[in-house]
């Protein structure tokens, strides 16, 4: 009874999420009026490529194979895409260029690293660690830019907020777990083993109805 209820939880209320970006990016152009920034496209292309990748790894998961090997090449990928739109949301700097590739230069030292030490076949701890550990980091840095900013916009208007917000979210709120589901998959009982999963699916959850309210930020209105 308790894995089916598990199962249920993933298929029907926490896997449908990775739609929630571009069935907002689809109203967003129905409707119209909302802010379009240079670097939207790019962010467009990158959530593209995260839900085709999130929809091959949950199929595989469904037909029972192990989908891992998948991912040890995917989120990277992922991950450098983010990178790169996250740089364009500001003035490019000599400094802020640096910043970004040091992060993409560890990041994906670390993937590639990951797939050593914790094999093809389990999940890439190092990888997911280091990416939670830069997430933390530079969603922290550009919500401090964005508040320093002398302008009469309100955060929430500004889709630079909502992504810096969903970085943030997902590095922070994913550390110990990614740091720790390997350790979860050798030692957990079958029956517990689904929860550490189901916490880290809530947090997914957020992250992408945050990145989801990216493409929903309205254009002031002008009196």
């Amino acid at each position: 009874m308790i894995r089916p209820l598990y199962r249920w939880i993933f298929l029907y209320l926490f896997d449908p999420f990775i739609l929630a970006p571009m069935l907002a990016f689809a109203w967003a152009r129905v409707r119209g009026g909302f802010h379009r920034p240079s670097w939207m496209r790019s962010y467009l292309a990158v959530q593209v490529f995260d839900l085709l990748q999130g929809a091959i790894f949950i199929a595989l998961a469904m037909s029972h194979r192990n989908n891992q090997w998948f991912r040890h090449l995917s989120q990277p990928l992922v991950f450098a895409g983010l990178l790169w739109v996250l740089a364009r949301t500001s003035t490019p700097t000599p400094r802020r260029r640096a910043l970004y590739l040091a992060c993409l230069g560890i990041g994906l030292l670390a993937a590639v690293a990951g797939v050593f030490l914790n094999g093809l076949f389990l999940r890439n701890a190092l990888f997911t660690t280091t990416q939670s550990l830069i997430f933390t980091g530079l969603g922290t840095y550009e919500l401090r830019r964005l508040i320093l900013q002398d302008d009469d916009e309100a955060l929430s208007s500004k889709p630079e907020f909502w992504l810096d917000g969903a970085i943030l979210i997902y590095g922070s709120a994913t550390l110990i777990f990614n740091a720790s589901s390997n350790f979860f998959l050798r030692t957990l009982p079958p029956h517990l083993l689904p929860l550490p999963w189901l916490v880290n699916g809530l947090v997914i959850v957020f992250y992408q109805i945050s990145l989801a309210k990216v493409f929903l930020c309205r254009k002031p209105i002008s009196s």
